[in-house]
């Protein structure tokens, strides 16, 4: 059998494998459907005494829970209040951890310095227990918005910092060597080499910490107080209000998507050169 019969024969088995049932199926139908049955199913669980609604109030209830939490958050009730300090929180989180994250990330990759002195105090910082750094943040920095945004800064700097050094050494051997060759600066290497090489990764980084810094904030606000949706968590679930405790979660799990989403969308306008995808390939 010759090579092109060969080939020929083999594209159909190549075909199938890249083209399953479920990549057939629209996205909206797949993720439309798969909802309504987990909504089925949390129901039918907790309505036939499975569960029982102590553990997991109903999905019906849940529902009708999100639906005032919504109205009250867009019509600037209490909600809207706290949503604004969280999200305030999560923002200026993401922004110094991406600035703290890239700086010692660039560190890390160009300096030794860096790689053998920051790196392990970056690591065993990342290793301790955050929920534990909450109360100090909160004795040292008072009850303000600060501690809460230190520590966003702490859970979410270290996926930018450890993406941007790996984006940074990742660089093509024969590609570094060909501006060795035309004796290139390492400014010149830097920000037209590595940098763009660099910055998929980057980006991959910030998507996990656009998450983390949302989880920082809650973190901090049920060791410190003052307002924020953590607040309200802890509030609802003191009064065992667990469907205003889901309808909440429901209402950060949407917003973390939509940050994550609008993430995704300024990497495909700033790396225009690579195709991004909207699960990172690189962290």
């Amino acid at each position: 059998m010759s090579a092109s019969a060969s080939q020929k024969a083999a594209q159909p088995a190549h075909k199938a494998l890249r083209d399953p049932f479920l990549e057939r199926i629209p996205s909206p139908i797949l993720v439309g459907g798969s909802l309504i049955v987990l909504l089925a199913v949390w129901e039918f669980v907790v309505v036939i005494g499975w569960v029982p609604e102590l553990v997991l109030p109903r999905a019906s209830d849940t529902g009708k829970a999100l639906v005032q939490v919504l109205g009250n958050l867009f019509t600037g009730g209490h909600v809207w209040v706290n949503f604004k300090v969280t999200m305030e929180e999560a923002a200026l989180g993401l922004f110094f951890a991406g600035i703290i994250g890239f700086v010692v990330g660039a560190l890390i990759a160009e300096t030794t310095f860096g790689k053998r002195v920051i790196q392990p105090y970056m690591v065993a910082l990342y290793a301790a227990p955050k929920v534990a750094l909450a109360p100090v943040f909160v004795a040292w920095f008072g009850f303000d918005t600060t501690p809460k945004v230190v520590m966003a800064v702490t859970i979410a700097f270290f996926p930018v910092m450890v993406d941007t050094a790996a984006g940074l050494a990742g660089v093509d051997e024969d590609a570094d060597k060909m501006f060795a060759t035309m004796r290139a600066s390492r400014l010149q290497r830097f920000f037209k080499l590595k940098l763009p090489n660099a910055l998929p990764f980057v980006f991959a980084g910030l998507k996990s910490a656009a998450v983390l810094s949302l989880i920082g904030a809650l973190v901090a606000e049920f060791s410190g107080g003052g307002r924020g949706i953590g607040i309200l968590i802890q509030t609802a679930s003191l009064r065992f209000d667990l469907d205003v405790v889901f309808a909440y979660v429901i209402l950060l799990s949407v917003t973390a998507f939509a940050i994550y989403w609008l993430i995704d969308q300024i990497e495909r306008r700033v790396v225009f050169w690579r195709k991004a995808g909207f699960i990172p390939t690189e962290s």
